[in-house]
């Protein structure tokens, strides 16, 4: 299969556009590679255009967070310990120390009946050698003989002789404090288990004093109260 080549006017062969040109192909070759290195200059270092970088560089940037010493984020610092609604061991209601289950006695007393309702004197006799405070309502709880509580602890009440104030012992003095239940006969017989020990926490006190001596107490009609401790019996 043949080829025609046409010619032009001047009676040259149709080529390349270098030889139209009358340029051999190496120069052009040259030549092109100079207008690529000559355009790389206005790129930035990562290829992007000049104008383009350098609008980014005056950019702002974001203030970065300082590192602590040990390159992680800092610890916050701890929150205040919660505090106990119950009084400390230190309080000093007076300015006397507040007494101490360790240098407390326990006893229970009865003391009749009025009104439907059975009474008892509680007692918490200073055994130390210094005066000492108590204040406010005695925790009292009722224990079967294997140790388990029987029934509910007593709740508050302001019978007795307690007007609310701190009541000072001097060595070999008590603090009274009234405990009172329903009577038996008023109550078609519902009454708790027998107890075998009366559980006491003192005014303030987070330990307890016991006393296997009931004085006949016997909880009926689920009521079972005790009031605050007083300077004299009820």
């Amino acid at each position: 299969m043949s080829h025609t080549h046409r010619r032009d006017g001047h009676g040259r062969r149709r080529g390349g556009p270098d030889q139209a040109r009358g340029w051999p192909r190496g120069v052009w070759g040259a030549a092109l590679a100079l207008a690529c290195a000559a355009a790389l200059t206005a790129c930035g270092p990562d290829g992007g255009d000049a104008d383009a970088a350098g609008a980014a560089s005056d950019a702002p940037t974001s203030p970065a967070a300082t590192p602590t010493g040990t390159g992680t984020p800092a610890e916050p610092a701890p929150s205040s310990p919660p505090t106990s609604a119950a009084p400390s061991a230190s309080a000093k209601p007076g300015g006397i120390a507040r007494c101490e289950t360790d240098g407390l006695a326990l006893s229970l007393v009865a003391n009749g009946q009025e009104m439907n309702s059975k009474y008892f004197d509680l007692r918490l006799t200073n055994t130390g050698s210094e005066p000492c405070d108590l204040l406010g309502h005695p925790g009292v709880s009722l224990l079967d003989a294997g140790g388990k509580r029987v029934g509910e602890p007593a709740t508050r009440s302001q019978d007795g002789t307690g007007d609310g104030g701190a009541v000072r012992l001097r060595p070999g003095q008590a603090a009274h404090a009234t405990v009172k239940t329903a009577g038996e006969g008023v109550t078609d017989g519902r009454c708790w288990p027998e107890a075998a020990t009366l559980l006491v926490y003192p005014p303030g006190s987070r330990q307890t004093v016991t006393t296997a001596d009931l004085a006949g107490l016997k909880v009926c009609g689920d009521s079972f109260q005790v009031g605050p401790v007083g300077d004299r019996a009820p």
